[in-house]
């Protein structure tokens, strides 16, 4: 299941593994699409960090990482064919995966609940 940042981004977390890629709502914003400034393989990120760069005749706006983490994978083909955020942004139109630095789900907050 995708999970949203700000309506903007979307990511589905697998284990360690989050795929990144942006919203309908987000190209509708963008408008039509001038380019993508990809992030490089093996990037290390900060939560907050941008991840790349997204312009469009309407504006331009930065994905920001929702986690530390490396990036792993970059959808490559989206350097040769941005329709393919148009045409499918929830699935082949992705632009990165990042290796978490650690899964909060797999951490136990008992300093919080005591």
């Amino acid at each position: 299941m995708a999970e949203y940042d700000e309506g903007r981004i979307w990511y589905k977390k697998k284990g360690k593994i989050v795929t990144i890629g942006i919203t309908e709502k987000a190209l509708e914003e963008i408008g039509e699409l001038e380019s993508i400034s990809l992030p490089g393989d093996g990037d290390e990120l900060v939560q907050d960090d941008a991840i790349c760069e997204i312009a469009g005749t309407k504006t331009s706006f930065e994905v920001i990482s929702p986690m530390d983490g490396s990036i792993i994978a970059v959808n490559d083909e989206l350097g040769d064919d941005l329709d393919l955020l148009i045409q499918d942004p929830l699935d082949a139109g992705w632009i990165c995966q990042i290796k978490m630095e650690s899964n909060p789900e797999d951490s136990d907050d008992e300093d919080d609940s005591e």
